[in-house]
């Protein structure tokens, strides 16, 4: 299976399977006193990629999630080490709307990341930076965001959650995840 698939396959899956990762408590320190300090990113991998250096589940802080609309309590820590890539995802929710908000940082490239997904995602940029809209009517009720990094992307992945039957309108999708994606992407202060 390729790593772009691969890709795909593990953001639907976080979303689907919210609760079944890996979890850390040490990840529960204040991301922002973590910010300003130098640390070994928690997953590596031997396939000679640069590591992943922006971790969303220490790297964001809970006044953005707050910001964004998610409940910063909801944090569930997942890691995906494979081979050839890694992926480090956190996850939030909010009760309101129902949405689920799924943040993985990996060190596939954004050139791999724009090839896997050529058939259905825009190319953009984000406050300057490049980036990809993900957008598949046949993947319901969901919406994705894919940010160039110095060491691959961002994927910022919601799902909305609800009690209808059959997808909820697809203009829904992907109202106002622009806006998270533009509080998130100042973080990612590229050395």
């Amino acid at each position: 299976m390729k790593p772009a698939t691969v890709v795909s396959a593990i953001a639907l899956s976080t979303v689907l399977l919210a609760g079944c990762g890996a979890s850390d408590p040490t990840l529960a320190q204040d991301a922002s006193a973590a910010e300003s300090a130098t640390r070994v990113p928690r997953v590596t991998d031997d396939s000679g990629r640069p590591p992943v250096t922006f971790d969303p589940c220490l790297d964001i802080p809970d006044n953005v999630i707050a910001e964004a609309g998610y409940d910063p309590a909801s944090k569930h820590v997942s890691e995906y080490p494979l081979d050839d890539y890694t992926f480090l995802g956190c996850d939030f929710r909010t009760a309101e709307r129902k949405y689920s908000l799924t943040l993985l940082s990996g060190n596939v490239t954004f050139a791999e990341e724009s090839e896997k997904t050529a058939d259905y995602a825009k190319p953009l940029e984000i406050n300057g930076r490049h980036a990809l809209l993900k957008f598949r009517e046949y993947a319901r009720d969901e919406c994705a965001y894919s940010l160039e990094t110095n060491y691959g992307v961002l994927i910022i992945l919601r799902g909305l959650e609800h009690d209808l039957i059959g997808p909820a309108p697809q203009e829904e999708w992907c109202a106002g995840l622009e806006d998270t994606v533009r509080l998130i992407e100042p973080l990612l202060a590229d050395e």
